[in-house]
C-alpha cells in the first residue's frame, strides 16, 4: 500500500496532485482494476477519486469531445479543491491526441498511464457477458475491442502495461500501487 501521494510533485504556484489514467480496450478490466485500487487506497486512508470518462460519454447521440473534456476538467478541479489530489480516470484512449486532452483536462502536476491488455478472445467473452442480451452494439464493440487490442500497443506515453488475462485483480492493483510508490520516493 502506498503511504501518501497527496501533494508530492505539486509546485507551489501550479496544479497539484497526480492523475492515474487506466486505459485499455473494452473488456480489459479498466473499471474493475481502477475501482479496486481506489478502494484499497481509500481503506488505507488515502484520499483519492475515480472518474469513468466512458460514463461522461454515455449518451445518444454522442456528445462532443470538447464537452466531455470540459466536464472532466470541472470534476477534477472540484475533487482537487476537496482534497482529493490523487485522481484515477478510466478511459478508452484510442490515440495519443486523446491521451493529451485527458491529461490537460485533469490539470494535475503529474501523470501515470496504465494500459491494461487481454487476449482478444478474453475481451470478446467479457463484453458478451456484461452487455445486455440483445443489445444491437455488442458485436461492433467486440470488433472494435479486438482492433484496439492491437492498436493501443502504439500509444506513446504508457508507464505500465498489465495483462488482465490470468492475473488476480488484487495483484494488478498492487502493481499499480507499487508504481505510484516508486514515483513518490
Amino acid at each position: 500500500m502506498i503511504d501518501d501521494v497527496g501533494d508530492a510533485a505539486a509546485p507551489a504556484d501550479g496544479p497539484g496532485g497526480m492523475l492515474v489514467v487506466v486505459t485499455g480496450p473494452p473488456g480489459a478490466g479498466k473499471s474493475t482494476v481502477a475501482t479496486t485500487v481506489h478502494d484499497r487506497l481509500g481503506d488505507a486512508g488515502i484520499a483519492n477519486a475515480l472518474i469513468e470518462v466512458d460514463e461522461l460519454e454515455r449518451c445518444y447521440p454522442p456528445r462532443d469531445e470538447d464537452d466531455v473534456m470540459a466536464d472532466l476538467a470541472a470534476m477534477a478541479g472540484r475533487y482537487r479543491a476537496g482534497g482529493h489530489d490523487l485522481l484515477f480516470v478510466t478511459a478508452t484512449v484510442e490515440d495519443d491526441a486523446y491521451a493529451e486532452r485527458l491529461v490537460a483536462a485533469a490539470g494535475t502536476a503529474s501523470t501515470v498511464v496504465v494500459r491494461l491488455e487481454a487476449d482478444p478472445g478474453t475481451l470478446a467473452r467479457r463484453i458478451r457477458e456484461r452487455e445486455p442480451v440483445g443489445w444491437s452494439g455488442t458485436e461492433d464493440l467486440v470488433t472494435h475491442a479486438r482492433c484496439l487490442a492491437v492498436g493501443m500497443a502504439d500509444l506513446a506515453r504508457v508507464d505500465l502495461v498489465l495483462s488482465t488475462d490470468d492475473t488476480a485483480v488484487d495483484d494488478l492493483a498492487a502493481r499499480i500501487e507499487e508504481l505510484l510508490r516508486s514515483r513518490h520516493r
